[in-house]
């Protein structure tokens, strides 16, 4: 996901409205979300190494690459601290079944710094499968229902026809285009979606089933 401050394989955000509320960890049928640990150094790298192609059309922060374990050590150590702050979450993928990691998901300050914006990606050789879709409908479904936030965004480039496909899955609206802010000049021209919680009421969005935790590790009810 592209971000104003640039991070090894992930990129650490800018302060912005608080997200204090979001959950520490969130299951769904195939997927396990939760915060990224400087442990996750070596399986990060591989991944971006190995979806360099992949992601360099569409992450600014992909150009930055390659870098050292220990650069990806301390930027990975930022986005906890940013996530234990709630200044940004920055969620690790994983699939269930065996811990495999294969991107990310995040919540960031978008364009100003009341907006709130989803990000994600994927490695290359997982896409197709559906699970951008699952973890960003995921992590939307959170944040209009126990986060309480009232609107959430979607930019993606207009070209991508994948990550529109993911907003269009989804069910957000598309709502206009404009030139990308994260990126240098010359910008390229971004699709912009939005959601909102009547989204919620409508069961379009992605996975079904989905289970929240917070930092106690206690369950969090869709409707808190």
């Amino acid at each position: 996901m592209a971000v104003p401050r640039r991070a090894p394989g992930v990129a650490v955000t800018a302060s912005g409205p608080s997200l204090r509320g979001t959950p520490a960890r969130i299951e769904t049928p195939r997927l396990n979300l939760r915060s990224f640990r400087e442990g996750d150094a070596l399986a990060l790298t591989a991944l971006v190494t190995a979806s360099i192609d992949h992601l360099t059309p569409w992450q600014p922060w992909a150009t930055d690459e390659p870098v050292s374990i220990e650069q990806r050590r301390s930027a990975l150590a930022a986005l906890a601290a940013q996530f234990e702050a709630g200044e940004a979450a920055h969620y690790a993928v994983e699939r269930r079944d065996d811990g495999r990691l294969l991107g990310s998901v995040a919540l960031v300050t978008g364009k100003t710094e009341e907006r709130i914006e989803i990000g994600y990606w994927v490695g290359a050789s997982h896409v197709r499968r559906g699970y951008a879709s699952e973890a960003a409908g995921a992590l939307t479904q959170a944040a209009l229902g126990p986060m309480g936030l009232t609107r959430v965004e979607l930019w993606a480039d207009a070209d991508n026809e994948a990550s529109n496909a993911v907003a269009r899955r989804m069910g957000f609206e598309f709502v206009g285009a404009e030139p990308s802010y994260r990126h240098d000049e010359p910008a390229p021209l971004m699709h912009v979606w939005m959601a909102e919680p009547e989204l919620l009421d409508e069961e379009i969005l992605l996975p079904t089933e989905l289970w929240m935790f917070d930092r106690d590790g206690n369950e969090v009810s869709l409707t808190d």
